[in-house]
């Protein structure tokens, strides 16, 4: 039995219909016209409005080519939300002395949700939606340089942001804004959280380097769960009695409490989504696929809901937890619920977004009328945030890529291999690669094997005494990719859901609520509009032949280690149904003539037929996904 295109529609609606009443439940709790029919109904009817004038709008921005290079997608729901929350500002007397009046309270109440709509109903779904299709050969092949991005990085770059902003509140360059440190570190922690998703749309468009898509994708992903931890680690220093001893000591202390709290949620999450595996294996639900899928999704909350009870980061749970269920979970579920869950996933993360960005966009017009908006506080900031990114980038990127060479003995050492081939860089830093019997030199910057120049050059005497072995020269990071990631961190959902929850102590919650919107602003709509001209500037490269990369890398050079065996033949095996047919070696090739014939061989007798060409079926789907696919609608 497989689900019909209204019975996802009906979900479609009834997620639409859920979020948007949870919006109107939340924001309006203790506004006195929420007793009333009619605030409510103008409430919700408002910015379902909104939401689907939104997305209408978005259908035109893909269609035109032009205005989809110059104006990112969340761009447009921005200004979409400036406008809609001007023209409700016409509705909102500061001075309102008719509690009664529901049309006026409801305008208001559109112009700033209540801050635990954030993280109860919005975040779960943009952070479980990433994990979810964070393709796992890619993420583990770069997973050294996106660890250290995300955890070395931001660390960096929230004490970068909160020292240099305190000099500067300090030398009185703020106009009289002067935070405290704790304020700032709390500050830095939550700007340091990026969200480059108009930035990853432009790249799956132009189908750049997988190498620099996943960097940024894996980075952003895992940044936005450390830079959540951070957040609500360092806001808890946010007090009036609060010395530089204190904030000393209760760094060191932070910073024991944050591995275990990292550590805690991140096996949580995915021991969350190994029990649902389980479940889903010995409760066999592919014969009632409504019921499937109901079940299902409901990992896509629940995990969360249990890491705030045990208070844990729900944030990195339901990361781990998405990253889990599609390793465990998936080979478990009918192909009918597999597809569905997918689009079900999408559905609930684009809605959750576009409402953040909407939000956003309405609250402008109601801090905008009230003077909070402290342009010298907001440059320094933004500055603050450009010298963070650069010293988080550039560092790790050159002690990563020290770390790739490795010794390289003489081309008259005997015991040399002749087929190995390693990566060097010419004097004037461009990449070729050099074989180690010296028979052949191939620059990659040019394809004419033929040139005068190129055969004409000399060859060296001896190897060099370091260089990167040419089958991981696509995981080192050329400068061009640096510069890049640099430009890709761009501010968005999380940053503006943390800072709706920054502690109010010394009464600067708002000043900072005004300057991550600009921050926000600028940063979608400067840097996330001009990603397609500075791909061009830094001569990235674009429409790469996916087929042609798996083969060079990912297959040839398939995933290994302890712990990757381990789960293979310990854990893997246990939770998933049939996975001696449906995902053994998921990390190794498949030829597609050859995929039914080499799955036979490991058929149990008794599985049917029809499931054994189910399984073949979703095997080769997984091998065509798009290395592009980052979740989005």
């Amino acid at each position: 039995q497989y689900l019909s295109t209204d019975v996802l529609a009906q979900f479609s609606i009834t997620l639409h219909l859920h979020l948007a009443s949870s919006i109107a439940h939340l924001t309006i709790m203790g506004e006195a016209w929420t007793e009333t029919q009619e605030g409510i109904s103008i409430f919700f009817f408002s910015f379902s409005s909104l939401l689907a004038l939104v997305l209408v709008l978005s259908k035109f921005l893909h269609d035109s080519k032009i205005m989809s290079m110059i104006l990112p997608e969340a761009g447009m729901v921005l200004l979409v939300g400036i406008v809609a929350g001007f023209f409700l500002s016409l509705f909102v007397d500061d001075n309102i002395e008719n509690d009664d009046d529901a049309a006026e309270n409801v305008a208001e109440s559109l112009l700033s949700f209540s801050a635990k709509i954030f993280f109860l109903a919005l975040l779960p779904p943009i952070i479980f939606n990433s994990g979810y299709h964070l393709r796992r050969e890619m993420f583990l092949r770069h997973l050294t340089p996106i660890c250290l991005l995300a955890f070395i990085g931001t660390f960096v770059s929230t004490l970068v942001i909160a020292f240099l902003l305190y000099w500067v509140s300090n030398a009185g360059w703020t106009d009289g804004f002067e935070p405290t440190l704790t304020e700032l570190l709390t500050f830095g922690a939550l700007i340091s959280a990026t969200d480059p998703v108009s930035t990853l749309a432009v790249f799956q468009s132009k189908r750049v380097d997988p190498h620099l898509f996943y960097l940024v994708f894996g980075e952003s992903v895992m940044n936005d769960a450390v830079g959540l931890v951070l957040f609500n680690a360092f806001a808890k220093f946010v007090s009036h009695h609060n010395t530089a001893g204190k904030v000393t000591l209760g760094i060191l202390e932070f910073c024991v409490i944050f591995i275990m709290n990292f550590a805690g949620s991140l096996v949580l999450g995915i021991i969350s989504g190994i029990l649902a595996a389980m479940l889903l294996k010995y409760v066999d639900m592919r014969q009632n696929t409504l019921l499937e899928l109901t079940l299902y999704i409901m990992i896509m909350y629940v995990p969360f809901l249990l890491a705030e009870i045990l208070q844990l980061s729900g944030i990195v749970t339901i990361l781990f937890s998405g990253i889990a269920a599609r390793r465990y979970v998936v080979p478990n579920l009918s192909e009918s619920t597999d597809e569905h869950a997918d689009v079900f996933f999408r559905l609930a993360a684009h809605i959750a977004e576009t409402s953040i960005f909407l939000e956003l966009g309405l609250s402008v017009a109601g801090l905008s009328g009230r003077g909070l908006f402290d342009w010298a506080f907001i440059m320094w900031s933004l500055l603050a945030c450009l010298v963070g990114r650069a010293l988080n980038v550039y560092p790790i990127c050159v002690a990563y890529n020290v770390s790739l060479r490795k010794p390289v003995p003489s081309m008259h050492d005997e015991t040399t291999d002749p087929t190995t081939s390693y990566q060097a860089d010419d004097d004037d830093g461009h990449s070729h690669v050099e074989m180690t019997d010296q028979t052949c030199i191939k620059d990659d910057a040019s394809t004419d094997s033929s040139s005068p120049e190129k055969s004409s050059r000399p060859q060296r005497p001896e190897m060099a005494a370091t260089m990167t072995l040419d089958s991981r020269k696509d995981q080192k990071i050329q400068t061009s990719t640096a510069n890049m990631l640099w430009f890709s961190g761009l501010r968005g959902a999380v940053a503006y859901a943390c800072v709706k929850t920054f502690p109010d102590t010394f009464g600067h919650q708002k000043e900072f609520m005004a300057t991550t919107m600009a921050l926000v602003l600028i940063t979608v709509f400067v840097f996330g509009g001009t990603t397609e001209l500075m791909l061009n500037v830094l001569k990235i490269q674009v429409n790469v032949d996916e087929d042609s990369y798996i083969e060079n890398y990912l297959r040839a050079d398939p995933l290994t280690g302890f712990i990757h065996n381990l789960e293979n033949v310990y854990v893997y095996p246990c939770v998933v149904r049939h996975s001696d047919m449906a995902d053994v070696q998921q990390d190794e090739p498949i030829d597609d003539d050859e995929s039914v014939h080499s799955f036979h061989e490991h058929v149990d007798f008794e599985m049917t037929e029809s499931q054994h060409e189910t399984n073949v079926a979703r095997r080769s789907k997984k091998l065509r996904e798009s290395l592009y696919d980052f979740g989005s609608a």
